[in-house]
C-alpha cells in the first residue's frame, strides 16, 4: 500500500506532519501484529506539495492519498482508520 501525505505549507499548517508521526506508530503496531494483517508492505512518503490545493477554492488541506485515492481534510484517525481497513486480513 503506497500513501503519499502532503507537506507543503498549507498541509503542514494544518498537521500533516502529526498524521505521518501517526502513521510510522501505526507501521511499528502492525510490524508487531503480523497475524492481523496482510503481508503488503505500507510504503509512506511525504511529498513536497501535491497540488490539489491550487486546482480548487475549496479548502481541502491537509492531503493523503492512499493507492491514488485523495483524502481531503484528513485527519490522523480517519487516515489511520482508512489504512489499518485496507490491511487487515
Amino acid at each position: 500500500m503506497k500513501v503519499k501525505v502532503c507537506v507543503g505549507s498549507n498541509c503542514t499548517l494544518l498537521g500533516s506532519m502529526g498524521i505521518l508521526d501517526q502513521i510510522d506508530d501505526l507501521k511499528d503496531i502492525i510490524c508487531e501484529d503480523e497475524d492481523s494483517y496482510s503481508d503488503e508492505e505500507l510504503e509512506v512518503e511525504a511529498i513536497k506539495c501535491l497540488g490539489f490545493c491550487k486546482e480548487t477554492t475549496d479548502k481541502v488541506a491537509p492531503v493523503v492519498v492512499i493507492d491514488d485515492e485523495p483524502m481531503f481534510n484528513a485527519t490522523s484517525q480517519t487516515v489511520m482508520e482508512k489504512i489499518v481497513k485496507k490491511m487487515r486480513k
